[in-house]
């Protein structure tokens, strides 16, 4: 098990400037959790009392209106960090979490993990870069829900999808698993029937192509 956490760890970009040292101390103070699909790992309100990495699987953040409708923050998958702001704010969760599909979660508890903020300056280095790149990503997606139609806001969501979670093919292709129509309205405050009818025009507009579950994306389009 302790071989496997050092190799989970390894990859995880927080973590990706320790030593072997460095990354020892995270292994012992990290636990391995497995989770199954559709179970909420706190919701929002919640005391933060840990943070958590991706180990395998994806988890999605969501909010809720004042009238109840959800809306989808972002989907993270393996290697991702959540829950850490609240644990840096002492704040309670502002947002609820819950897994998209079957995950394994790295869990480090508040203590040990400011411990490791004092004693491993890269782990600060790394979460600074990190919530940097969701700030601009939040302000993007602020910025096509005000700006763009519907259309826009999902050619732009499936591409960060792509960029984010793809797969290179090697022949200038890269596949996407896609979240439900559904999750996919609610992060893009549209309906599921317009998300259907919308992908379905993608093929011949932008030469996406849909089988099941996946987006068959042309690398050209992700810049």
């Amino acid at each position: 098990m302790t071989e496997r956490l050092l190799q989970l760890l390894a990859g995880v970009e927080l973590f990706s400037e320790l030593d072997s040292d460095d990354l020892a101390k995270v292994v012992t103070v990290a636990q391995l959790r497995p989770v199954a699909k559709d179970v909420t790992i706190f919701h929002a309100g919640d005391p933060a009392d840990a943070v958590f990495v991706v180990a395998s699987g994806k988890v999605k953040i969501v909010v809720t209106s004042s009238d109840g409708k959800e809306f989808i923050l972002t989907v993270l998958g393996a290697g991702q960090v959540f829950g850490e702001m609240a644990l840096l704010e002492s704040a309670p969760r502002s947002a609820t979490v819950t897994t998209a599909t079957a995950v394994e979660l790295l869990v480090i508890n508040r203590q040990d993990f400011h411990h490791l903020l004092s004693t491993a300056p890269s782990i600060s280095r790394n979460l600074l870069a990190i919530l940097s790149r969701r700030l601009r990503r939040a302000n993007s997606k602020m910025e096509s829900l005000a700006y763009m139609d519907v259309a826009g806001r999902l050619a732009r969501y499936l591409l960060d999808l792509a960029r984010d979670h793809g797969q290179q093919l090697g022949n200038g292709w890269v596949v996407v698993r896609r979240p439900t129509h559904s999750d996919i309205a609610h992060s893009i405050g549209t309906s599921r029937e317009t998300v259907s009818r919308l992908i379905n025009e993608f093929e011949d507009s932008l030469g996406l192509v849909n089988k099941g579950k996946y987006t068959y994306i042309r690398e050209s389009l992700l810049g």
